[in-house]
């Protein structure tokens, strides 16, 4: 039999800071969409009962281009307002009448733009939860605490950074300097002003005033547009990993590690398998739901001891050397797995995903590719097939 969890010793899982007022905003929103569609009280679907995957990726490239496209008009049309309002009145009104008028012009429709982005981003997270077949709006396979898939979701929508989450002692970002995180958070601020004004502005003011200036206004309509376009396509390209990626790491635990499956593994192996993933967490430098999922309910599964260090790569790679060949080959199977789950493999991904996979260095890295490109693909039944733990290597 599978040992259990001990519940004495069940790690806890700590947001560091409350969800956002924004990501709470959303996830209401969420919650009143799947009432109104009906999908709240629907249990889930499992992959094989999904369309195929050319089905999936031609429905799921329909809503995302929807998105782009009412993004780039609404982006376009706010920046049209403010530039006939000042092509209009600029010269023919007093200078403080012109200057309060264009201000509030200016308010209304930025208000106006990120309120429909807004609108428009948990409208495309939730049709493509329905495309999945996450029916449910309350509690299922999620995160705990507040992380059920309307916050993973909303936060995709909003592009909020996800929390810092206390669990096991893992430190995602340990590797990351005080100034690179600094300047991590700078450029996400940075991003969010582009998003709303700054590019609407920017070719106006680099070129001055005159026949320049006026020719260049006009240009900052479709960039805008394009600005607002790619913005969505990017929430709905994050909306889709996390979404596949949440069914995958449900169908590895619930039907991939049976009890007959886990009588094959050793303590060793089980602690092992833990620690793949948690190491992928902190050579990735991100807290990705997909990753946080997958390694709670391998937590759940098996017994481990909260005050380990399991996110320590040198003690990752000593276990790997203490295990049968099979089990190795089943934890490189899962390490490789979590190395693709958040959709992006980094610099220390690649540098030290070889020193574990040795001779089967150019299979595994092949195949982790590969299991990448299927999820942001939306390709979930041929990203089914790659994630066997067959105890077989590659």
């Amino acid at each position: 039999m599978s040992k259990l969890i001990n519940t004495l010793k069940k790690p806890s899982y700590q947001h560091k800071e409350s969800p956002g007022f924004l990501e709470g905003l959303g996830v209401k929103y969420y919650h009143y969409l799947a009432k109104k569609s009906g999908t709240a009280d629907i249990d889930n679907i499992s992959i094989d009962d999904l369309p195929p995957d050319e089905i999936l990726q031609t429905l799921a490239k329909s809503i995302t281009t929807f998105t782009t496209v009412i993004a780039f008009a609404i982006g376009a049309l706010t920046t049209f307002v403010t530039i006939w309002i000042e092509w209009t009145y600029q010269d023919s009104m007093d200078t403080t009448a012109y200057y309060f008028l264009y201000g509030s012009v200016l308010v209304v429709m930025l208000v106006t733009e990120m309120a429909v982005l807004f609108w428009l981003g948990i409208k495309t997270v939730h049709s493509l939860a329905c495309l999945t077949g996450h029916n449910q709006s309350t509690r299922d396979f999620c995160l705990p605490g507040d992380d059920a898939v309307p916050n993973i979701l909303a936060r995709a929508a909003l592009e909020v950074p996800d929390p810092i989450i206390h669990y096991l002692g893992i430190d995602p970002l340990k590797h990351l300097s005080k100034s690179k995180l600094f300047l991590v958070a700078l450029l996400y601020k940075v991003k969010v002003i582009l998003s709303g004004m700054l590019v609407k502005f920017i070719l106006i003011r680099l070129f001055g005033k005159g026949e320049m200036r006026n020719a260049f206004s006009w240009i900052a309509i479709p960039i805008t547009g394009i600005w607002d376009a790619f913005t969505l396509y990017k929430v709905a390209r994050e909306a889709r990993l996390r979404l596949f990626g949440n069914k995958l790491a449900a169908y590895i635990v619930n039907d991939m590690l049976t009890d007959s499956l886990m009588q094959q593994l050793s303590p060793k192996a089980q602690d092992g398998a833990v620690r793949a993933v948690a190491t992928m967490m902190v050579l990735s430098q991100n807290y990705h739901p997909n990753m946080l999922i997958l390694l709670i309910r391998l937590c759940d599964k098996f017994e481990i001891e909260d005050d380990s260090e399991y996110d320590n790569w040198e003690d990752f790679l000593q276990v790997l050397e203490q295990v049968s060949d099979q089990e190795r080959y089943f934890i490189l199977d899962l390490l490789s797995i979590s190395a693709a789950f958040d959709g992006h493999l980094s610099r220390l991904e690649r540098h030290h995903l070889p020193e574990a996979f040795k001779e089967l260095s150019d299979t595994y890295m092949q195949r982790t590719e590969q299991l990448k490109s299927m999820l942001l693909d939306g390709r979930i039944h041929a990203a089914k097939t790659l994630c066997e733990l067959d105890f077989k290597p590659g």
